[in-house]
């Protein structure tokens, strides 16, 4: 093989390391997003390599999340306000049936949300699962087509079956705080075609006040969310929101823990899927039926510094390429929802 730099023969060199070697040198920011693109490729080629000068923008890019001053606002609060009319309680339950599992895609971005290469919208945050910078953008004229990364948000999928929901929340304090009266007990799982079972376990810990944006004490009810409200990753449609959480959890295969904490995000909404089970833009959104959302990224919050880092999910699952999959994004639709105030 010719070497022409010694920054070549340094790449070259990094590509034929392993995936997890790889992922663990990942800076924040864009970085972390092309690790989910090519974990030997793009993640080598960028390694230690960003200038200082891009370094330096994804990091102001990070800093630009919208909600930065509401968030400073309510991160120290004691005694938060109670939701107004009482708490909501939720149970939603799948004791049957399959599940549908997303795959790393290229999520076509909806001009909605994101804009055009001119005006460009959602830019701010960390890359991913808050804004998307327009440098990882694919552009086709006057318009944004797709995300250069792959990402757990796009239309590729698989089903897996054996599934089992047993979710019961409280929604008891209104908005981001130190201390929250919300409550989560969660236990999911789905088996592959070879009979292992994948399940997920939370919350040990709720996320009481947000990074980027707020979590609303943990729990959120009756709520939008994604998309254009810049609550969560705008890779997802604006959707309604009938329940949502955020708190530390536990990854599990054939009942051994993979990983704990674990970020873990669930949510029951309206349904966003369409035609081939493509995740939908806005415009596609199904009003009058809903499905739940369970998704553990492939961040972690840093609450020092403000952002996520990139952390790649130890689901125990391969893809057909070889590859782990570094991430849970499992939908649940044969469910069971109960809900009561009080």
């Amino acid at each position: 093989m010719k070497q022409e730099t010694m920054q070549r023969c340094e790449v070259e060199g990094a590509r034929n390391r392993s995936t997890k070697r790889v992922s663990a040198t990942l800076a924040a920011g864009l970085l972390a997003i092309l690790a989910l693109a090519a974990p030997r490729g793009l993640a080598a080629q960028a390694r230690g390599a960003m200038p200082a000068s891009q370094q330096e923008m994804m990091k102001k890019l990070v800093q630009m999340a919208p909600y930065r001053g509401y968030l400073k606002a309510h991160g120290d609060l004691q005694q938060p306000q109670p939701l107004l009319g009482g708490p909501v309680h939720v149970k939603i339950t799948q004791s049957s049936g399959g599940v549908y599992v997303a795959l790393p895609d290229h999520r076509k971005l909806d001009p909605n949300v994101f804009g055009t290469p001119k005006m460009p919208r959602a830019f701010a945050g960390t890359p991913a699962i808050d804004g998307l910078p327009p440098a990882a953008r694919n552009t086709e004229g006057d318009h944004y087509t797709t995300a250069k990364p792959l990402t757990p948000f796009g239309d590729k999928f698989m089903t897996m079956g054996g599934a089992s929901l047993d979710l019961q929340l409280t929604d008891a304090t209104a908005t981001d705080a130190a201390k929250s009266d919300d409550k989560v007990q969660l236990r999911a799982s789905w088996k592959d075609k070879d009979g292992n079972t994948y399940e997920v376990r939370c919350c040990r810990m709720l996320a009481t006040r947000g990074v980027e944006y707020p979590t609303f004490g943990g729990v959120v009810t009756n709520t939008l969310m994604h998309g254009s409200t810049r609550i969560g990753t705008g890779l997802m449609p604006t959707e309604y929101v009938y329940a949502a959480f955020w708190g530390m959890g536990e990854i599990r295969k054939n009942g051994e823990v993979l990983q704990q904490p674990r970020l873990i995000h669930g949510m029951l909404t309206e349904y966003v899927r369409k035609g081939g089970y493509a995740l939908a833009e806005d415009a596609g959104v199904t009003p009058t039926t809903r499905h739940f959302h369970l998704i553990a990224p492939p961040f972690m919050p840093n609450m020092e510094q403000g952002r996520f880092d990139q952390s790649p999910v130890k689901t125990g699952f391969t893809l057909p390429n070889g590859q782990p999959l570094p991430f849970w994004h499992v939908m649940f639709e044969n469910i069971d929802v109960s809900a009561n105030r009080g």
